[in-house]
């Protein structure tokens, strides 16, 4: 009587070591498979935080495509801007801004139209900058989630088309 017992625990333990090792591997800190072109994408964010920490427009403006659009996500057209802009936008914001921390954890890469089409990538930030106001100087802390669309550019690797 014992026999079928074993045999259903025996049964059960192999299916889930079956499962276990179809789980594909991750990138540490992240929920995104190990695979080369991850790493590059997850490189490329590394360049974009450097830019911002060292709060240079002229950095992060350069690592978007010429035609950068932002809609924002809503349907007025009066919050929409493309690359001219952002680097205004940009400025007004650094030069304000004393030091900038910035750490970028990625959850989501994906590449819905295929090897050439853009990659979107989602992920989660935590920004502290110490900004400069009338009545002195405050530390601003924003926890956020964001998706930038990324395009391959075979000088740079990649470029952002939105979501700044």
């Amino acid at each position: 009587m014992r026999a079928p017992h074993l045999l259903a625990v025996v049964t059960v333990v192999t299916v889930l070591v079956g499962v276990a090792a179809c789980k594909p591997d991750l990138i540490p800190g992240t929920s995104v498979e190990d695979t080369a072109e991850n790493h590059e994408v997850i490189d490329f964010l590394g360049k974009y935080r450097d830019a911002v920490v060292r709060r240079s427009p002229d950095a992060v403006v350069g690592l978007t495509t010429a035609d950068y659009f932002e809609d924002n996500g809503t349907v007025e057209q009066d919050d929409d801007y493309g690359r001219a802009k952002l680097k205004d936008k940009l400025k007004a914001d650094f030069d304000r801004t004393k030091e900038i921390q910035l750490e970028i954890i990625v959850q989501q890469i994906e590449r819905p139209d295929g090897d050439k089409g853009p990659i979107k990538v989602a992920f989660r930030y935590s920004q502290r900058a110490l900004v400069d106001f009338p009545a002195g100087e405050k530390w601003i802390t924003v926890t956020d989630v964001n998706r930038l669309v990324l395009h391959p550019d075979d000088a740079a690797g990649y470029l952002i088309s939105s979501g700044l």
